[in-house]
């Protein structure tokens, strides 16, 4: 399950960081919302498949995939929704997400 998720962890990582970066006119890259969002959206798509093999052990990894599909629709309308701090942003649940897998695992980070 981990090594599933690993390789969509380093995705909206980077989503979210070159975000970040465009925010504050830092990088060489040029970052829009709609390619963030697309990342994202991949991203959500894979935690709908992964959310759905973990909850058929564990109930409660429920909700995560819905939290975080719910922000990134948001983030068309509100860039904030990406990686706020003050909501379930995406990075936030991803965040949270990821630190129940692991500790769900047995695994350190």
């Amino acid at each position: 399950m981990h090594r599933d998720f690993l390789p969509h962890n380093v995705a909206v990582a980077d989503a979210c960081t070159a975000w970040q970066l465009a925010e504050m006119g830092v990088g060489e890259a040029t970052v829009t919302i709609d390619a963030t969002i697309t990342r994202l959206a991949t991203a959500a798509h894979a935690l709908g498949e992964l959310e759905a093999r973990l909850v058929a052990g564990m109930d409660r990894f429920a909700g995560y995939h819905q939290r975080f599909a719910g922000a990134v629709e948001r983030a068309g309308t509100d860039p904030g929704w990406i990686t706020a701090t003050d909501r379930d942003s995406c990075h936030r649940v991803w965040f949270e997400f990821h630190e129940d897998l692991v500790a769900s695992l047995g695994l350190a980070r």
